[in-house]
């Protein structure tokens, strides 16, 4: 990691900031998912689960949270020469012990079913090893289904996508703190909210659930594609209502959408460095990086104090830890724009309630409750 993020990360956690970095490039323990009660009761999934042979718990503080255990770390056991080249988000899969579907496959040696194959990163970490069950000709002629099944890899989780409960869209996996955020914007039947970067439509499809459909929400992300996975993730949970789903830069809403002061509630969850996710393949980003994002991410707070109504709710949520990208732009909208930073009533589960110069959030990280790097603040006109 670049010396100069470090340095920024120290501004958050000081001298446990290396063991902070350590943390980062292993999985939390607990892999989450959310059930969608609007289908089924948590208990029921818990069944289903269990008849496929995968043990699930109920988390204890959020009515729709259920998780999976993580075993390991493991050496990874694989007598091959060949390597295949997977994208970064497949990679992360691979290295829980998810089999390779061919949308992930990026660069490949000849095989034929049956060999053993190293899969690395598109900078040769090595992730797992895999067992083919077609042939490279076969899979060129492949833009779906299974290529191989994973045999060694670091970590073990229970292949979640392969269950019943899964397939029929009864859970949708989704970190803790990514379902609080919604317990935090904790949207009403009849209001009317704005969901400012949407895609691939994990918290959309929350607000619609924890409202059992009967809020009017807009969701809103920067193209088609963004948009159609948005609405393909909608309709595979049985969650595609009263929805409107706009391809468009949410940053100039208060211009392109007549919103302005009619939101009830918005959720803002922007493009940021992502230094909280876990587990960490490669670490690129630079401290230009940050800058950068922290200009952008200051547009759609700009944009959603235009559009919410007087004492409306905004919330805003990042999955990265440094003061800029989060702590500092909330201490922005409050002096520049004119919000009010709010301090709820009760503490997010596992968040550490953070005051800083006036605001309040609440920071989750992988030093406290072994969670994944997360911020969240709310906001109010």
């Amino acid at each position: 990691m670049e010396e100069s993020l470090v340095r920024e990360l120290r501004r958050v956690y000081g001298s446990l900031t290396e063991v902070l970095i350590n943390k980062l490039k292993n999985p939390p323990r607990r892999l989450y998912m959310r059930v969608v009660t609007t289908r089924a009761e948590r208990e029921e999934v818990l069944r289903l689960l269990r008849s496929d042979n995968v043990l699930a718990y109920p988390d204890p503080y959020t009515p729709e949270a259920i998780y999976v255990e993580v075993e390991g770390p493991f050496e990874i056991q694989c007598e091959s020469d060949k390597e295949i080249i997977v994208d970064d988000k497949t990679a992360s899969s691979l290295l829980l012990g998810a089999n390779l579907y061919r949308p992930g496959v990026v660069k490949t040696p000849v095989f034929n079913p049956g060999e053993k194959l190293l899969v690395v990163t598109r900078t040769g970490i090595p992730v797992a090893c895999v067992e083919t069950i077609v042939s490279s000709r076969e899979l060129y002629r492949m833009k779906r289904g299974l290529v191989a099944k994973n045999i060694s890899s670091p970590y073990r989780a229970p292949r979640i996508t392969e269950t019943r409960a899964y397939t029929a869209g009864l859970i949708y996996p989704q970190s803790l703190p990514s379902m609080a955020t919604i317990h935090a914007l904790s949207p009403k039947p009849g209001e009317l909210i704005v969901d400012m970067n949407a895609s691939p439509g994990g918290k959309s499809s929350h607000i619609i659930q924890y409202t059992r459909g009967k809020s009017r929400l807009v969701s809103i992300d920067r193209n088609e594609k963004k948009v159609a996975l948005l609405k393909e993730t909608l309709i595979k949970l049985g969650l595609d209502l009263n929805n409107v789903a706009i391809p468009g830069d949410s940053r100039y809403i208060h211009i392109d959408l007549n919103l302005e002061n009619r939101a009830d509630r918005i959720l803002i969850d922007p493009p940021c460095s992502n230094l909280g996710v876990r587990p960490v393949l490669k670490q690129d980003k630079t401290i230009r990086d940050v800058e950068n994002l922290v200009e952008y991410q200051k547009q759609f707070l700009k944009a959603a104090y235009h559009v919410v109504k007087k004492n409306g709710i905004v919330v805003y949520s990042t999955c990265t830890l440094t003061l800029r990208e989060n702590e500092e732009n909330i201490r922005y909208a409050v002096e520049e724009l004119g919000f009010t930073s709010v301090e709820l009533e009760k503490p997010l589960p596992y968040s550490e309630v953070v005051k800083y110069k006036g605001i309040v959030g609440y920071r989750y990280s992988p030093l406290s409750h072994d969670m994944p790097g997360y911020f969240i603040a709310v906001l109010t006109k």
